[in-house]
Parts: structure tokens; sequence; C-alpha cells
């Protein structure tokens, strides 16, 4: 089967932390067709239509297909010969990596918070966890697939490391994509994520650094957890 479209962007801020900055067309056109893909709104396998993409972003040609360029060589898109522009199927050893990447890079990132965080940085996260518990009370994926983003950014905000955060965004739309599928899939609780997010909260508050680290390698072996699942919900998106 298909994979569902999303539900309606949530109008937040936290919808930015899927974007990359920049003013220009070719970067709005790069934004807009980025975050499709990662919603699967283009779906895995899709046939693009350039000209399509030019009327729904209300963009020139020349954007869209510097945009289209520049996704290509992230590996979201490839053309065929004489036949056209595809989104690529989601690379599980890909989005494996950029999965091992983060492991080891948020842990640190997670361990620093502990001698970081002030009642600003408190305030921030507790204020994500209860947004959060709306978004699975709600059943809104949407919102809570932007939320999960948020609270890891935001610790790396604290921990003052918001750059290597960017570094990390931009090379892990594989593993976005599957964490998007992952909230589709009926039979895979939201409240787990949650429950960890909170634990991992509650031991960096109380300067605990060796549960944080613990805990933050469990978390992001969810996706080793959960492959088999989402991979049956969703096997025509997979290379």
């Amino acid at each position: 089967m298909a994979p569902p479209t999303p539900a309606n962007p949530v109008e937040r801020a936290i919808v930015a932390d899927l974007k990359h900055d920049g003013s220009s067309f070719q970067a709005v056109a790069y934004d807009k067709i980025r975050e499709d893909i990662i919603f699967c709104k283009l779906a895995p396998g899709q046939k693009l239509s350039a000209r399509l993409l030019e009327e729904t972003l209300g963009l020139g040609r020349t954007p869209v297909r510097e945009a289209l360029v520049r996704l290509g060589q992230e590996g979201l898109v490839f053309t065929v010969p004489q036949s056209g522009t595809y989104v690529s199927k989601i690379d599980l050893q890909t989005a494996e990596n950029a999965r091992y990447v983060r492991e080891h890079l948020e842990r640190s990132v997670a361990v620093e918070c502990c001698a970081r965080i002030d009642q600003a940085g408190r305030d921030v996260l507790e204020a994500l966890l209860d947004e959060q518990a709306l978004a699975v009370r709600d059943h809104d994926s949407r919102s809570f697939f932007t939320l999960d983003n948020t609270f890891h950014k935001a610790l790396f905000n604290i921990a003052g490391r918001t750059e290597i955060w960017r570094w990390i965004d931009s090379c892990n739309a594989d593993l976005q994509r599957f964490r998007w599928l992952r909230t589709q899939v009926e039979n895979l609780d939201w409240s787990a994520i949650m429950n960890q997010h909170a634990a991992l909260y509650r031991a960096i508050a109380s300067g605990d650094t060796d549960e944080v680290g613990y805990l933050t390698v469990a978390h992001l072996h969810l996706m080793s957890a959960e492959q088999d699942s989402v991979l049956a919900a969703f096997p025509e998106c997979f290379a």
C-alpha cells in the first residue's frame, strides 16, 4: 500500500526544524520538496513532474530544477534518462548509518546537558514534553514527529552544539523518512518515545550522567527494534 499522506501541517515554528536556512527561490523550492519527501507526501518511488512542482510551489523553472539537482546530490531523487526524475526509495543502510552517528554524538551531547542545563533549558524541555503528550492524546502524527525532532534539537542547543545538529540534520533524510513511516504503523506505541524523552529529561535535570548515556543509546536503538514492523507495513518504500 502507498504511504499515507501526513496530516495538515502544524502551524508552529517547530516545523522549521525540517528545513534549512535560506531566502532564495532555489532554497525555498529545496526546503519544500525535501519536506514533502521526508513526510512521504512525495512517496518513495514516485515520478516527479517539474512542471507540477513549479505550479504547486508558485516558482519558476530554474529554482525548481536547481533544487532537484541538489536533492539528487543528496540521494533523495534520481533521474532515469528518457524517463524522468523519481523520489529515491529509503535506503535502510543509509538510515542505520545516520542512526549510528546520532547515537554516538547525541550520547556525548546529552551528557554535556547535565552540566550546562539551566532553568530556561528545563522550561523548554518541559514544555516540549507537555506538547508531545497532547500530540499522543490527539494522535496527531505530524505534531508528534516534529516535537520529537525539536526535543532532540533542544538538547544540542542546551549543550551549545547547535551547529552539530545542523550537520546531522543535513544528512539524515532517510532516517527521518523511516521515523515518519514509524508514526504511521498502527501497532507501534507513540508513548514509548514520549516516556523515554521524559526519563531522559529527568536524568539530565538530576545530573545523572551514567543514566543519561544509557537512556540516549536505548532511545536511538528503537529503529532496530521496530524495523520489521515498518518494513512489513510499507515494503514498497524501501530499496
